[in-house]
């Protein structure tokens, strides 16, 4: 089916997503108000030096002050065609003014990471001016396409000092698009400078710009057939960026403007898509499932065969169980933007091709994402554990908030351990002397305690001369109650009031 792309802004937030027919492979959401700062580059103030670690705490303006590792944000050699990086040492002191780069946005109540290494992406090419070198991205693994591109980055950087990392969708680029494009981003950095020189720190000087120029730079190439467009506004405000954009022509052909009285996604399938995303179980077509737990340090994922039975051997059906989690193991988490460590707990398979087998095809199906991710193979007990890099926030952060009511637990306390709370509390009321007891508390609460005399026998026996009476409240929680103390000869109650026996 044809990959199509689909952009949009409704309600204060933009939406992108690649999908291929109905299937999306991507899905991000971000606040129009220009929330996204990854990319960004600030002159900021240190504030404190970690001595030894090569590391600092930055002032950038921020509500938080961003932390700097020179040592951390090197451009990974697994990545590129180059031997070695050079080492980049860096001497910091308080109140130094530097130029940063953010690199991590904010997770949790982690504050954002930055580089002093800055970097300016186009579609073809990576530009860093710190480095003297020219990598190429090991997803191009045709050797005669990448000497040519080396050849002529060499070519190029006699001219523009720095350093250039080859993308993947420079394979079809000719070397007049590869200079137009390592010219345009020389430009960025040279007006980064002098907004730099100009500004008084803590300052922003260079925005990386919105979801949809980021969506149009890094994920559009010849394999997509259109981009739908959500309004016409927004259709117009695209043709005119398309026009500035060195690589602007190539995609501003595709657009197309969505211009029915109905929602884009929704007209589309799409919808449903995006709503799964928020479940943490996944079904797969074989009637298999995933189920996927984020913790705190790492994200659980479960593979278990459901209702998939197979036509063979116990062996064959876990194995064909396996090899379709791991295509769609890849897809959630670059959908979800899972990041971080990831331990993927696969069905236990006997045969060692087979466990070879899945491996393989996970890490193949891992390619097709854009974040670098790392396998570490299959220990003895299924468990496979990888890597994956995030810089921004999962979707579901702007999609979702936390339950006022599990606070995130994902559960409540059962009736009969509210019961137990609420005898407690009557345990205490009693032992200060009252002869009466009024509980207000959920309706369904109150149903189940009269249904299955939850307090019958402490009713009959230790409280056999007191009154308590029950007030069920419909807008109550389920764990909400109240108990209060009277000793009134005549208690005023509302007529939904029910005496305990």
């Amino acid at each position: 089916m044809a990959k199509n792309i689909f952009l949009d802004i409704n309600v204060g937030h933009y939406t992108a997503a690649l999908a291929d027919g109905e299937k999306l492979l991507e899905y991000h959401i971000e606040r129009e108000d220009n929330s996204n700062i990854v990319g960004n580059v600030y002159k900021g103030r240190v504030v404190s030096v970690l001595g030894g670690m090569q590391a600092a705490f930055v002032n950038l303006g921020l509500k938080k002050n961003a932390y700097l590792c020179v040592s951390e944000m090197l451009p990974d050699k697994r990545d590129l065609a180059v031997d070695d990086i050079p080492e980049q040492n860096m001497e910091l002191k308080e109140n130094d003014e530097i130029l940063v780069q953010i690199v991590k946005d904010y997770m949790g109540t982690k504050g954002v990471k930055c580089s002093p290494h800055l970097s300016f992406a186009g579609v073809y090419l990576v530009y860093m001016p710190s480095f003297d070198l020219v990598g190429v991205s090991r997803k191009l693994t045709d050797e005669k396409i990448r000497k040519k591109l080396s050849d002529t980055l060499e070519k190029i950087k006699k001219k523009i000092k720095g350093g250039f990392v080859v993308r993947t969708a420079a394979a079809k680029a000719s070397a007049r698009d590869l200079k137009k494009e390592a010219e345009a981003l020389y430009e960025k950095y040279l007006e980064t400078l002098k907004n730099a020189e100009k500004a008084a720190a803590p300052a922003l000087v260079y925005e990386e710009g919105d979801l949809l120029t980021r969506m149009l730079r890094d994920v559009y190439s010849s394999e997509v057939s259109n981009i739908y467009i959500g309004n016409r506004a927004l259709y117009d405000e695209l043709r005119f960026r398309a026009k500035k954009d060195p690589n602007g022509g190539e995609y501003n052909k595709k657009f197309l403007l969505f211009d029915k009285n109905t929602d884009m996604f929704r007209h589309f399938g799409l919808d449903r898509e995006v709503d799964k995303l928020l479940r943490n179980r996944v079904e797969l077509e074989s009637g298999a499932y995933l189920i996927i737990d984020k913790t705190e340090a790492l994200t659980a994922i479960d593979v278990n065969t459901g209702k998939y039975t197979g036509d063979s051997t116990l062996e064959d059906t876990v194995f064909n169980t396996n090899m379709l989690a791991a295509e769609e193991i890849a897809r959630q988490v670059r959908l979800r933007n899972i990041g971080g460590i990831v331990v993927v707990d696969f069905i236990d398979m006997e045969d060692p091709e087979h466990r070879n087998a899945v491996v393989k095809a996970f890490e193949n199906a891992l390619k097709e994402d854009r974040a670098k991710c790392n396998v570490l193979g299959m220990s003895a007990l299924g468990l496979v554990e990888f890597t994956r890099k995030k810089k921004r926030q999962e979707s579901a952060s702007v999609l979702v908030q936390e339950c006022p009511y599990c606070h995130g637990d994902g559960r409540i306390y059962s009736n009969d351990y509210v019961v137990l709370r609420i005898r407690a509390a009557l345990l205490d009321l009693f032992a200060e002397g009252y002869g009466s007891a009024v509980i207000d508390l959920n309706a369904d609460i109150a149903d189940y305690i009269l249904k299955k005399g939850s307090l019958s026998s402490d009713v009959s026996k230790i409280w056999k001369d007191k009154r308590i009476y029950i007030v069920p409240h419909r807008t109550y929680h389920v764990e909400n109650f109240r108990v209060h103390g009277d000793n009134s000869k005549v208690l005023d109650l509302p007529d939904k009031a029910r005496l305990l026996f």
